[in-house]
């Protein structure tokens, strides 16, 4: 990072780990809007398209555990993405009671455009490293979120 770019940090926070992750946090928002702006939700529907393509959980409810989304809400996101055909709910052979949340190929497909889309965007945010510290920071990123999800 150049002098200048150092310089444009505000004193007191070019080492603040919180501000620092706010202002990427901001930036990546911004860029990913467009980005998801096809899915019902938006992020959020996005990451539950992921759930529900990749299997990533048993049911809605597991699901919303996994990304931290409230049950009601979960309940009105889903509704949203099994309306647009992006996802439905099929009665699980191995419980009869429960139901999982499966892509539909509609889905497959939005979520492949949808995550080429992201990478396109995240490039942006990230476009002052090198190929490889992108790699590492996402590298090193997934470590610190999966030591303290560990702790859920």
């Amino acid at each position: 990072m150049t002098d200048s770019a150092i310089g444009a940090l505000p004193q007191g926070l070019e080492d603040n780990l919180g501000w620092l992750l706010g202002q990427v946090s901001r930036a990546h928002g911004a860029v990913l809007a467009s980005a998801v702006s096809e899915l019902p939700h938006g992020l959020r529907g996005f990451q539950a398209l992921c759930g529900a393509v990749y299997g990533s959980a048993r049911n809605q409810a597991q699901l919303g555990r996994q990304l931290d989304i409230d049950r009601t809400v979960m309940v009105y996101l889903v509704d949203d993405l099994v309306a647009a055909g992006l996802v439905e709910r099929v009665v699980d052979p191995g419980d009869r009671r429960n139901k999982l949340i499966l892509g539909t190929e509609a889905g497959r497909k939005l979520l492949e455009k949808t995550k080429a889309a992201i990478l396109a965007a995240e490039a942006e945010v990230l476009a002052p490293l090198a190929d490889k510290d992108q790699d590492r920071f996402r590298e090193m990123l997934r470590a610190v979120v999966a030591h303290n999800l560990g702790g859920r």
